[in-house]
């Protein structure tokens, strides 16, 4: 985002709000929808997060690039979605029809993907959709998270430790000794 364009919406030009909108939107789903794995979640977040940087434009700092602002507050609004879920629902009290159909049918790559990525903490989940979904840098991802780069590297090393565990898994049938 361009400083010009930045210095308009903080004077409040709607059409520059708009621009702003329309390139960051589709990035901010993406990377929602890879966190929240649920598009009304995802879209409420994306929405919070506009809403945010609309009444917050004036405290961003010029200087400094907007991207990882952005970015810090989407991942604060996805985090803040995640802690007021509600608990998981019981193993128990899903009728056993819900797996039938997936029982019978292959899973995708992406199906595999996006099931080892569920079973991740939150924070390797969200360090790995800020690095390969988004590719955001390391140092971008320092400020977006507010940890050092050494931190963001160590995350992303553990991160993909786990989530290659996690495929292992899942392709052999049982966890690898």
């Amino acid at each position: 985002m361009d400083k010009k364009t930045i210095k308009k919406i903080k004077k409040g030009d709607k059409k520059a709000f708009r621009a702003l909108y329309d390139e960051y939107y589709q990035a901010a789903m993406r990377a929602s929808m890879s966190m929240l794995k649920n598009e009304s979640d995802a879209s409420d977040a994306v929405q919070e997060t506009f809403i945010r940087v609309y009444k917050g434009i004036h405290t961003y700092d010029d200087s400094k690039p907007f991207k990882p602002w952005f970015y810090r507050i989407l991942t604060n609004e996805v985090r803040r979605l995640i802690s007021k879920r509600k608990p998981e629902t019981d193993i128990d009290q899903v009728p056993q029809s819900a797996y039938e159909d997936k029982a019978t049918q292959p899973a995708t790559d992406n199906e595999i993907l996006d099931e080892a990525m569920e079973k991740l903490k939150e924070d390797h989940r969200e360090a790995l959709v800020l690095k390969y979904v988004e590719g955001l840098s390391e140092k971008e991802m320092s400020s977006v998270l507010e940890i050092s780069i050494g931190a963001v590297k160590s995350r992303l090393f553990q991160a993909r430790k786990l989530l290659r565990e996690e495929l292992r898994g899942d392709y052999h049938g049982q966890e690898q000794v």
